[in-house]
């Protein structure tokens, strides 16, 4: 047993000790260079905690599929021209300025007529704002042929998009030569074949006649002086706010920095428009403790036409409400019926007001268009507004020299 007992002993002594040397090597951690891991609230992510708060689980029905009593103000009219008729009418009567295209903004930026929504605020979230548009290069925007003209760093550059487009009609030209050539080659028994180079050839006359018409309206463009000059001024213009916007810098060679600047520029808003929406989400947020989902802010009429294509609700008349930044969108697709309902109770408040129009659209959207001097135009101004809808003569085309008929007022410069 004595044999025995000395090695445990020795074991016992030499476990103390290095029991004692982790002891005092943890004690010296606390003087330690090196910094302890960040608290779980410092590696929260703000913009997904909002995120995810919009999105959290109800644990019932939401948007859509929720039961809601919607109320009166936010119903459609009998006439459902007159909807869009009392904007337009505020439209004509009080905005000077319409956005046309994306160049258009940058002037109203510059005077501060309009204002930016930052992506999270103390209680809103821009909630997909601008996630539509593409990375596509800026363009003029011609609402007479709703055409996109390039614009140009210089006069030399505004010939060779000419040039380029009379090369992408020679293409098209030969592709279709190709197909019907194809097509009437094929056996008639290879039934599937034929039809689907039939279809193919109906796509390429298309595409030739879009080709077409896109050389000769840049022909037009490029062959008058002053149009062309047009085009360089307003890249220039873009040019100068992407090199310092504020701080930041964005490449126009670049897809995904012309993207990012697109998004950027539509989350401005008139400041009338944007006090009646921090109000409306101040009253949701403290109700419900949920920042308010905000869909879509300013569009120009080139980015509003662009939506028409698939979006049912997007408005595709000459004076879009969200191409002067008076209007915006509140996004209900994740709200419970009771928050649905209460938030359409503040916003028909206001309409009582007389301070807004509104709609509940059946695509997870209840849009509000602030009037420009806080109140409902005058019922003179709508009646003529609907009138000139009646009368207009259905796919009747404005006149080419008339490039910004319909917009109401003169063009942002």
């Amino acid at each position: 047993m004595t044999s025995l007992n000395i090695p445990l002993r020795r074991i016992i002594l030499a476990l103390t000790k290095l029991a004692v040397l982790i002891a005092f090597a943890c004690a010296g951690c606390k003087h330690s260079s090196v910094s302890p891991p960040p608290s779980v609230a410092e590696t929260v992510d703000p913009w997904k905690e909002a995120v995810s708060k919009v999105e959290q689980d109800r644990g019932e029905a939401v948007g859509r599929n929720a039961t809601v009593e919607v109320p009166e103000q936010l119903k459609h009219y009998v006439d459902r021209r007159r909807f869009l008729a009392v904007q337009t009418a505020d439209l004509q009567w009080h905005v000077d300025a319409m956005s046309v295209d994306f160049v258009d903004l940058v002037p109203l930026i510059q005077r501060r007529e309009l204002v930016e929504m930052k992506p999270l605020g103390a209680d809103y979230i821009l909630f997909g704002v601008g996630y539509s548009t593409s990375g596509e290069p800026f363009a003029h925007y011609d609402p007479a042929t709703r055409q996109d003209i390039p614009l140009a760093a210089t006069e030399e550059g505004a010939m060779e998009e000419v040039q380029r487009a009379l090369d992408a009609v020679k293409e098209s030209t030969a592709r279709l030569a190709y197909l019907e050539s194809e097509r009437r080659r094929a056996p008639k028994r290879e039934r599937a074949r034929r039809a689907t180079l039939l279809s193919q050839v109906g796509q390429a006359r298309k595409a030739l006649a879009s080709a077409k018409a896109k050389s000769k309206l840049l022909a037009a463009f490029s062959a008058d002086p002053k149009r062309r000059k047009s085009l360089v001024a307003e890249y220039q213009l873009l040019s100068e706010l992407a090199r310092d916007f504020e701080g930041e810098t964005y490449d126009l060679n670049d897809a995904d920095a012309r993207r990012r600047l697109k998004i950027r520029l539509l989350s401005f808003i008139r400041p009338e428009a944007r006090d009646v929406l921090t109000q409306i989400a101040q009253n949701y947020k403290a109700r419900f403790d949920r920042p308010l989902p905000v869909s879509s802010l300013v569009r120009p009429v080139q980015y509003q036409q662009e939506l028409a294509g698939t979006n049912a609700n997007a408005a595709r008349g000459p004076t879009p409400p969200h191409s002067a930044g008076l209007a915006f969108d509140l996004y209900y697709r994740y709200m419970s019926a009771a928050e649905q309902e209460y938030l359409m109770s503040v916003v028909a408040h206001l309409k009582d007001e007389g301070r807004v129009e509104a709609l509940r659209e059946a695509r997870d959207n209840i849009h509000v268009y602030v009037f420009g001097n806080g109140q409902r135009p005058d019922e003179k101004l709508i009646a003529r507004v609907i009138a000139s809808e009646k009368s207009r003569i259905p796919g009747k085309k404005q006149r080419a020299g008339s490039r910004r008929e319909g917009i109401g007022r003169k063009r942002a410069r």
